[in-house]
């Protein structure tokens, strides 16, 4: 695996030029959006991609984790986006409820678009 490099989520998915694509991404905390893919960090320095016309769905939810501190445990919950594609899914972790809002309309707004482009 390289330091720095693109990769998409499955061989079959690969777009012409990601480097170039990633540059102009929108930044929606970890993760980039671009007018091709969706970019989610990888290993080291590394970027997975999954094109937005391979998206079939996305469902939004919630995670929940206990933390500990020096004054005791706690209990958070975090929005989380579930991207499904064709042979998996990807779980998508974001901070900020509005940050998780813009992602999911986005991602829903390109997976409706990839629906009626590649119908079953």
């Amino acid at each position: 695996m390289a330091l720095w490099g693109f990769r998409p989520v499955r061989p079959e998915f690969e777009i012409d030029d990601p480097k170039k694509d990633f540059r102009s991404s929108q930044v929606i905390e970890q993760y980039h959006l671009s007018g091709k893919a969706l970019y989610i960090p990888d290993k080291g320095f590394s970027w997975r991609y999954l094109p937005l016309d391979k998206i079939r769905g996305v469902i939004p939810g919630r995670v929940s984790r206990d933390e500990e501190s020096a004054m005791g445990g706690y209990h958070i919950e975090l929005p989380v986006i579930r991207v499904i594609y064709q042979g998996g899914v990807e779980k998508l972790t974001v901070e900020g409820r509005r940050q998780a809002e813009e992602l999911f309309e986005l991602l829903k707004k390109h997976s409706e678009a990839g629906r009626r482009a590649n119908p079953r």
